[in-house]
């Protein structure tokens, strides 16, 4: 365990590589009344095509994906995530960028067994033809409720206004049209290729003890493959930018 202090600050916290590959930050705030865990994986809506293998060959999946992935591990044969945390009192989340998914919790007790939670769900995935099925609906109203975001299409006008190629300029939930190519075999994929611990990173912060909080990730993390490789595969994306402008029209709600 390295310490890491801060003169400014006048603390410090703790950073381990675990045995299991997963990098752990711990920073310990016993002064305050609440604790905060995120649990995330360098997998963005960004990585929609990548290699396994060092010359082996690329794997296109569709845009979106990683987001639907975030949405499908809260759910298991058991139940959902989300009732498990409310029996422990916790709020949790999670979200997809560019280029990582996190999942996390606040709470102000019952803290370790809360991130037994997060530690146990997002290393079980199950996806099944019938759950992967009804979640493209609900992740499909989600991208229709940001198409109708003036902030959220400014973002997305500005990007396809700048890149040719490269997939940051496709929204991040993916479209209409490509959810409905995911399957539970890709989501699978997925995950088998960027939940890897290898990739991720467990950063924990609040009323806690570092050394319970390794006790419990020794309880609950699986070893993951030392061989671990993945390789992004972007195509070369132009110098020059697409377009000087970019308009959209949308509907304005009237005031009553």
């Amino acid at each position: 365990m390295r310490e890491i202090k801060s003169e400014r600050a006048g603390d410090a916290y703790y950073e381990v590589r675990h045995s299991s590959g997963l990098k752990i930050l711990i920073y310990p705030k016993p002064k305050n009344s609440s604790s905060y865990a995120i649990f995330g994986t360098k997998y963005g809506s960004i990585d929609n095509c990548f290699r396994t293998s060092p010359g082996g060959e690329p794997q296109k999946v569709p845009n979106g994906i990683a987001h639907y992935l975030e949405h499908k591990l809260f759910e298991s044969a058991e139940g959902d995530a989300f009732a498990r945390f409310a029996k422990t009192g916790a709020s949790a989340n999670a979200y997809t960028s560019f280029d990582m998914t996190c999942f996390l919790f606040s709470c102000t007790a019952n803290v370790y067994q809360s991130l037994e939670i997060l530690l146990d769900f997002v290393q079980s995935p199950y996806f099944t033809e019938q759950t992967v099925q009804k979640e493209q609906g609900i992740i499909g109203q989600e991208i229709r409720m940001y198409d109708d975001d003036p902030q959220w299409r400014v973002l997305f006008n500005l990007l396809g206004a700048l890149y040719h190629t490269h997939p940051v300029k496709i929204d991040i939930a993916g479209t209409t049209d490509s959810i409905a190519k995911i399957t539970p075999e890709l989501l699978y994929r997925c995950y088998r290729t960027f939940y890897n611990l290898n990739n991720m990173v467990l950063c924990i912060a609040g009323n806690v003890e570092p050394d319970r909080v390794l006790q419990v990730c020794d309880k609950m993390l699986k070893p993951a493959d030392p061989s671990y490789h993945v390789e992004r595969i972007f195509e070369p994306e132009p110098e020059h930018i697409v377009k000087a402008r970019a308009e959209q029209k949308m509907a304005v709600a009237v005031p009553l």
